[in-house]
């Protein structure tokens, strides 16, 4: 019989963790604290648990695999899987699943309604001297997932001029009008720059700061850490650089940042919606009642 842990805040809503208990017959803890916990923490959680269900940010390492050898399956309540040691679950037999395609069009919303008010004017900052509108500027998109083609949509529906730079081609969007460009010549040329890397990638280096155009406007739509932090707090600096971020790019990053002139960092999950947030359950229990 398979018994089940949650063993770190997975923000599932409460509709799901009824459904989540009823699948595993027995009414479970759901952890509710935003702060990571630590990996002592996560084995008094786990217990004699061989299913644990996990955030996208909580770090499950092969020190807590060593720790737990009866798991033998983890469900990521998030698409990311950099927080899992893969190579050790691999190593010893453990089944993990994550979760796509489930909140990247509220993400990119939630983008161009903070480009809209940062164009306009219409918050605590104002882009340039005169309110703007979004069309006819240059956007560049590091990254064309599901997340990078969601706001490049709705870029060439504001009728933007949209660029991406990408590890591989992608063919498809270039036929409806997505350039394609080297990284550097993206940087150097789009009046807005958008990340939409993998958790935990290092998109801008601290000398590609160096080449990132003036007067640009830089969004991290991805989770966790994406710019080099020496490199951004210099070009932060100059006038008329504005950055806008949300609580996914974590708390550490909120605290350093959320004072900075230019930067917009509201405490909110671009991509938390009372509809994503359905998906991701659904999700989420279609994945444990496969492993099941």
């Amino acid at each position: 019989m398979t018994k089940l842990a949650i063993i770190a805040n997975t923000h599932l809503l409460p509709e799901t963790q009824q459904r989540i208990n009823a699948l595993v017959g027995e009414t479970l803890s759901y952890p509710t604290e935003d702060a990571l916990p630590s990996i002592a923490e996560l084995i008094q959680r786990t217990g004699d648990a061989d299913a644990v269900l996990v955030g996208t940010g909580t770090h499950v390492t092969s020190e807590y695999l060593d720790a737990c050898p009866l798991v033998r399956y983890i469900g990521i309540c998030g698409t990311s899987q950099e927080n899992v040691d893969m190579t050790a679950a691999t190593k010893r037999n453990v089944q993990v699943t994550n979760v796509v395609n489930y909140g990247d069009e509220p993400t990119a919303e939630f983008i161009f309604m903070q480009l809209v008010y940062l164009a306009r004017g219409l918050g605590d900052h104002q882009w340039r001297n005169q309110p703007a509108e979004l069309m006819g500027k240059s956007i560049g998109i590091i990254g064309l997932g599901s997340l990078g083609r969601s706001v490049a949509h709705l870029a060439l529906a504001y009728k933007m001029n949209v660029s991406y730079f990408s590890r591989t081609r992608q063919p498809d969007q270039e036929a409806i009008g997505v350039r394609y460009r080297e990284k550097a010549e993206l940087l150097q040329s789009s009046d807005i720059v958008i990340i939409c890397t993998p958790s935990n990638y290092e998109a801008i280096t601290k000398d590609e700061f160096d080449i990132l155009a003036s007067n640009t406007i830089l969004v991290q739509a991805s989770s966790d850490t994406a710019l080099n932090r020496d490199g951004f707090l210099q070009w932060i600096k100059h006038k008329n650089n504005f950055a806008i971020f949300d609580y996914a790019a974590g708390d550490e990053n909120y605290e350093a940042y959320k004072n900075i002139e230019g930067v917009v960092f509201p405490k909110i999950i671009a991509g938390h919606t009372h509809e994503t947030k359905q998906r991701l359950g659904d999700k989420v229990i279609e994945n444990l009642a496969a492993y099941l």
